[in-house]
């Protein structure tokens, strides 16, 4: 917070020197626009193109340029390791190792294992029976009883 209110201070002395007043709203648009902007010459142009243009400008674009941290235009180091090491694990899970034994004769016996367990898988599901009518009428009576 101490740097936050010094680099707000010194930008709100030098708008004083170059426009002649300073407003807190004008200094926060002054250092959102140093933070956004890709070099001094580019923040320069963005201040010239609003009207404050001086002998000073381009040395009050390059110092507070160089003060005000900026937004980096890409992913930083440790999101694009994080990336690169989420695309490995998904290349990972489509590859799968073969043993000797499971490749015979030119037939793969690991996707016939796959296919006839998902087929046991299948045959084991609970079925239910629809009620009819007739059997929602019986059970009806029967509770009556």
């Amino acid at each position: 917070m101490g740097i936050d209110y010094n680099l707000k201070a010194w930008v709100s002395d030098k708008l004083m020197s170059l426009l002649g007043y300073s407003q807190p709203t004008v200094v926060q648009y002054m250092i959102g626009l140093a933070k956004q902007a890709a070099s001094p010459a580019d923040l320069a142009g963005k201040l010239v193109d609003f009207g404050i243009s001086s002998s000073d400008t381009r040395a009050f674009a390059d110092e507070i340029f160089s003060r005000v941290p900026h937004k980096s235009s890409g992913l930083n180091e440790y999101q694009k390791q994080e990336r690169e090491a989420a695309m490995l694990v998904t290349k990972q899970r489509t590859y799968a190792v073969l043993k000797a034994d499971d490749y015979i004769g030119g037939e793969d016996k690991s996707s016939k294992a796959t296919t006839s367990a998902s087929r046991k898988i299948d045959s084991h599901k609970k079925r239910f029976r629809k009620k009819s009518e007739y059997q929602d009428d019986e059970d009806d009576e029967a509770k009556c009883s």
